[in-house]
């Protein structure tokens, strides 16, 4: 798959293929015209004008009535208009970017068990699920060896200690009393650890004498004994079953639904690997991506996830190989796990503790990793939430001998929770992404205060510092870690306010039009495709959402139920 009007050289020399000569070319002109539209500026909306799109992409604008003549003028040279949508007055709005998900994993997990917050309460709540699946297991009524690729184990996810009656993490003894036999897994919501039962524990050969591996903690009590809770590259030793093609499939066909229906347009996945890349080129071929998708191959081994790096620069491939629906992006790194979980890497101790997190990988392992990433013409895109970890990233690339290739291709950081004020300058200096992960705030803000305090607090994911100093920040999800609706973010930058109703803060607040610009204008740079996405203008995709409602004449507290009515890719309905 080509594009021959990508413009490859932003990815450095040698970049993008040669030509695109099989690129696929439209059998015929197709013009549209979205007439009556309030069309978002990027400060709020106009008044209602006609927007004309050519083959997918806008051509230009006409006043309220004139667009269907003046389609023909605007749009490809002899073309015919071949559809008017009349939007009625209502607000178009650039489809959202999600700059970090994990779409599969997201698909995935809606085949489990569903521990998320306002699915489950308490740990006794958690149980009361895992009892009742095994009891469907043994009586043959449940999803068995069918459901996500759990073979015989029993698999559940989402769940946050913050929000359980007891106040603290389940164990395994708490599995143990409801499933002795059967082996299960339950995901913590940040995806960094889980627990497990015994019967997980001894399906994987785990025991008392088993020793931490690199970057990775299986949790002990006082007296040595393991309680089940499995964290970061530990969650690698545990044999739980393969998801299966049509678990993925099933999964991936469910995220799109929902991505569609939070207007959502593009997507990228930072945990790509050979089978989410199939799975992609399969959907592709077939028609069947209402997303585009931009996958970051996942770099090198970790938790058991597959290290795609050396691969991809053997095949020669490099940042910006793809067309329009479906283009690699670079090359994923994970340098350190969560802070509610508290295995983010911190420079200073958490909250009544002596721990700071986990490092999952030495310095000279980066240094050198990504040193190759650069030669071979990947982006990369380094998770680093703690100072610590931001701090190794920043030394690591400077170390690596190809600061000059960093700083013209807009290498992200991650989530980039705790950045200090020198590791900012750093940012500034090099040009490098935020890639912030601003939905935790909303979701799993109620877990902060207790983990790092106010202090820290003040400076979590600093959205006013990170305008007030020019650094481009696109928001995420990191679905499944939260949801994937970005009001919900949008709320969180604007708010600074947990779904509990509590402030954080009060310093690093940002406006709604500064916070949409994380969803569509700074997301669409952070994909090096600012030519093409992130705005309604004149050779910007037609990517769009509907909504019937302005979010500027509403309360905060209205956003997080907004939906568009209508979503266009590329001009082509989608909801």
């Amino acid at each position: 798959m080509t594009d021959p009007a990508f413009d490859y050289s932003a990815y450095g020399p040698g970049a993008g293929p040669d030509s695109g000569t099989d690129a696929a070319v439209p059998a015929a002109p197709a013009v549209q015209v979205f007439a009556n539209a309030r069309v978002f500026t990027g400060e709020g909306f106009s008044a209602p004008q006609d927007v004309i799109v050519d083959h997918g992409r806008v051509a230009g604008f006409a006043p309220a009535g004139q667009g269907a003549r003046d389609a023909a003028a605007a749009a490809t040279a002899g073309a015919e208009l071949a559809q008017t949508i009349d939007v009625g007055g209502a607000h178009l709005l650039p489809g959202f970017t999600e700059s970090h998900g994990h779409p599969v994993g997201w698909g995935l997990n809606k085949l489990t068990l569903d521990l998320r917050p306002g699915s489950v309460g308490s740990i006794a709540d958690v149980l009361a699920l895992v009892a009742e699946a095994v009891a469907a297991r043994a009586a043959g009524t449940g999803a068995g060896d069918d459901g996500a690729g759990a073979g015989k184990w029993i698999v559940g996810t989402g769940w946050d200690e913050t929000y359980f009656a007891e106040a603290r993490m389940p164990t395994r003894a708490d599995l143990d009393s409801v499933a002795p036999d059967v082996p299960v897994y339950i995901e913590r919501t940040c995806g960094h650890m889980a627990v497990v039962n015994s019967a997980a524990l001894a399906a994987s050969g785990i025991d008392d004498d088993t020793a931490d591996p690199d970057g990775g903690k299986l949790v002990r009590d006082p007296a040595g004994h393991l309680t089940g809770l499995v964290q970061e590259d530990a969650k690698g030793l545990l044999a739980l079953p393969a998801d299966t093609v049509a678990d993925m499939e099933h999964g991936f066909a469910l995220a799109q639904q929902d991505f569609n229906a939070w207007g959502v347009t593009t997507v990228n996945d930072c945990l790509a690997n050979p089978d989410t890349m199939r799975l992609y080129q399969r959907f592709h071929d077939a028609g069947r991506l209402s997303v585009r998708m931009r996958p970051w191959l996942y770099a090198i081994p970790l938790s058991g996830n597959v290290g795609m790096m050396d691969a991809a620069i053997g095949a020669g491939v490099q940042s910006g190989f793809g067309d329009d629906m479906l283009r690699i992006q670079g090359v994923k790194f994970q340098l350190d796990g969560s802070l509610g979980g508290k295995t983010a890497a911190t420079c200073t101790p958490y909250e009544h503790t002596h721990d700071t997190g986990i490092l999952t990988h030495p310095t000279s392992r980066l240094t050198e990793a990504f040193g190759r990433a650069a030669r071979g013409g990947l982006r990369m895109a380094i998770h680093a939430i703690g100072d610590a970890a931001i701090g190794q990233a920043l030394e690591a690339l400077e170390a690596s001998g190809e600061l000059d290739w960093v700083k013209a291709n807009r290498v992200r950081i991650e989530h980039c929770s705790l950045p200090t004020d020198a590791q900012l300058d750093t940012m500034v200096d090099w040009g490098l992404i935020a890639s912030s992960s601003i939905s935790f705030v909303y979701h799993l803000g109620d877990s902060y205060p207790e983990a790092i305090g106010q202090d820290r607090l003040n400076r979590l994911l600093p959205h006013r510092t990170y305008i007030d100093r020019g650094i481009v920040a696109p928001g995420n999800s990191d679905l499944p870690v939260t949801n994937g609706n970005p009001w919900e973010g949008v709320y969180g930058a604007v708010t600074r306010t947990t779904r509990s109703g509590r402030v954080l803060d009060e310093v690093q607040n940002i406006t709604l039009a500064e916070a949409l610009a994380m969803y569509t204008s700074n997301a669409a740079y952070g994909n090096f495709e600012e030519d093409r996405a992130g705005a309604v203008a004149p050779g910007r995709f037609a990517d769009f959402q509907i909504l019937q409602d302005n979010p500027f004449d509403l309360a905060p507290e209205a956003w997080l139920d907004l939906a568009p009515s209508h979503v266009f890719l590329g001009g082509r309905q989608v909801l």
